[in-house]
């Protein structure tokens, strides 16, 4: 009995394994792709990651990308009117441009800045006529052997219908070999000097690097019009690797901005790359063993002309925080020594700081918008306190991120009012109207930059001042760019309540509009900086507004009169 019993267990035992191995071998024989997980689902899966990491950014951002093709709906030429307009004697408030004339190299202008201290209203204005073939930015960088220049317009005598010409600058002891590209600049006052001179600081982008040359601007004894001095050439691998605009503190201190880390044209690899990238990745100019090897093979490769392009192109079209800003010390030994105040900023480009100097207000281009940062001085002292309010921006000081604002356009240069536009003093500008001018359409501006004489881009120029309201809107409140025809709250990625926009000027750049008494043609293309002058206080008979300048940085210069703010 036991043994039968134990031969049917085992007989049982081995029915099972037969069935088991039948249903195994069905399995198999049925096998697809398509029904097994097993392989499928691991590949499946990263290859849905890699999909998410590329997908989810882009539509985050999509607003930001939407926004690089530009806005639709501007209008030939749009200026502000004044108050005035709407009054019965309207025609006479009306605003009318006018292209401002010079010589033949007169265009493709950057910068321009009130001469403090000049007998006649005056404006400088940097240019460059062979931007088509040397821009250290966006290309290309062809020729760079033909110089660029400085100009001078006397506006206020155009403002009493005596049109005068922009003059230019005569350049003396600067080196005729020199290669002279002028972008952002900055003048002091006679007082503020150090001298007879206005001292001048000009951003230069020369063949192998770039540089801040330190000039004073005079005029010569009985004679008319202005010359420029050449005092220094400032060289520092975290102030002139990419320099783009300046703002002069006092005869021996400035800040500057560095627009991209990935240089179109980089400078001399041992003097400038390896000190720079030793900063950047290490924090010391010194580094040794592997960090040097590291920083010296990285070097020789960012130098290379076609790898610099394609780096500086990809950190501009995807807006890399890569830019920073520069505060530089000359001191007495004729050596600069620099450091970085405020990093990670996107194409850091204008930059202006307050008259208290209690605010610095940065361009972040393609952000796009301005970034405002506190001064936070040194700890105030008997001698600190006796520094004229321009000169309190120390060595010591430090930046801290105050406000991001973002604006409808991809700002290039920043400006305040050349006098005060309200009456209040208390609020963060002291009455000042921050003027911020720029590309509403950048990848029209890159086409531009390849060929100016038949390709355009367009124009826009903004006022910002503090809303002393400072609260959000509610139902049926208007906006205060309103009036304009394409308003600027319709093309804000986001929205601030504590700040006004106002538009002052839009153009798209293509079509040459009628001027002053229909006489001439006025295009408004590549803004790039604005001046505005407001009427109060100046022998205008009472009027209401302004004058406006704006530069093109493909184009001249354009003014207009009776342009509200």
């Amino acid at each position: 009995m036991p043994f039968a019993y134990l031969r049917k267990m085992r007989a049982e035992e081995e029915r099972q394994r037969l069935l088991s191995s039948r249903s195994s071998s069905s399995s198999f024989s049925s096998f697809s792709p398509s029904s097994a997980p097993v392989a499928g689902s691991p590949n499946r899966a990263i290859k849905i990651g890699l999909l998410a990491i590329l997908i989810v950014p882009i539509l985050l951002n999509l607003p930001w990308f939407h926004s690089a093709l530009g806005p639709s709906g501007m209008p030939d030429l749009w200026v502000r009117p004044t108050s005035e307009a709407s009054t019965i004697a309207a025609s006479a408030a009306r605003p009318e441009c006018y292209p401002v004339s010079g010589e033949e190299d007169f265009k493709f202008c950057e910068d321009l800045h009130l001469i403090p201290g000049s007998e006649q209203e005056t404006v400088l204005i940097s240019c460059d006529a062979n931007r088509a073939g040397w821009n250290t930015v966006m290309g290309p960088l062809n020729s760079p052997e033909t110089r660029g220049g400085l100009f001078t317009y006397e506006y206020s005598t155009a403002a009493e219908q005596e049109r005068g010409k922009a003059v230019k600058v005569e350049l003396r002891g600067f080196a005729s070999e020199r290669e002279f590209h002028p972008l952002g600049f900055s003048l002091l006052g006679p007082s503020e000097g150090g001298g007879k001179g206005r001292r001048l600081f000009v951003v230069n982008h020369g063949k192998l690097r770039s540089s801040v040359e330190v000039f004073d601007l005079k005029q010569p004894e009985g004679g008319k019009g202005w010359e420029a001095h050449w005092f220094k050439s400032v060289v520092h691998p975290l102030a002139t690797h990419t320099p783009n605009s300046i703002h002069a503190i006092s005869d021996r201190l400035f800040i500057v901005t560095n627009d991209h880390l990935f240089a179109r044209r980089p400078g001399p690899v041992d003097s400038h790359m390896v000190p720079l990238l030793s900063h950047v990745l290490f924090g010391s100019f010194n580094v040794e063993g592997w960090k040097s090897f590291l920083v010296e093979s990285l070097a020789k490769v960012l130098h290379n002309r076609r790898v610099a392009a394609i780096l500086a192109h990809i950190e501009t079209l995807l807006g890399l925080p890569l830019g920073w800003v520069t505060l530089v010390e000359l001191e007495e030994d004729g050596k600069a020594r620099a450091k970085v105040i405020a990093k990670g900023i996107p194409f850091a480009n204008g930059l202006v700081l307050t008259a208290d100097a209690k605010t610095l207000v940065v361009a972040a281009t393609t952000y796009p918008g301005v970034w405002m940062y506190d001064v936070v001085a040194p700890t105030p002292t008997s001698f600190y306190t006796s520094f004229p309010t321009s000169e309190r921006f120390a060595w010591d000081s430090r930046l801290r991120l105050q406000t991001k604002l973002h604006l409808p356009f991809r700002v290039d240069n920043l400006a305040f009012a050349s006098y005060p536009t309200t009456l209040n003093s208390t609020d963060i500008f002291s009455g000042h109207a921050l003027l911020a001018t720029g590309h509403p359409a950048p990848l029209k501006l890159i086409a531009m930059s390849r060929n100016p004489t038949k390709k355009t881009s367009p124009s826009w120029t903004i006022s910002i001042t503090p809303n002393p309201t400072s609260s959000k809107m509610g139902v049926g409140d208007e906006w205060e760019d309103k009036e304009a025809p394409l308003p600027a709250h319709h093309f804000l990625l986001s929205h601030n309540a504590q700040w006004r926009i106002r538009t002052l000027l839009q153009s798209t750049g293509e079509m040459p509009s009628a001027g002053k008494e229909g006489e001439d043609e006025v295009n408004v293309a590549s803004s790039a900086s604005a001046f505005y002058r407001p009427y109060a206080g100046w022998d205008r008979g009472g009027k209401d507004g302004g004058l406006l300048m704006v530069s093109g940085l493909y184009c001249g210069l354009t003014a207009c009169d009776n342009v509200g703010i």
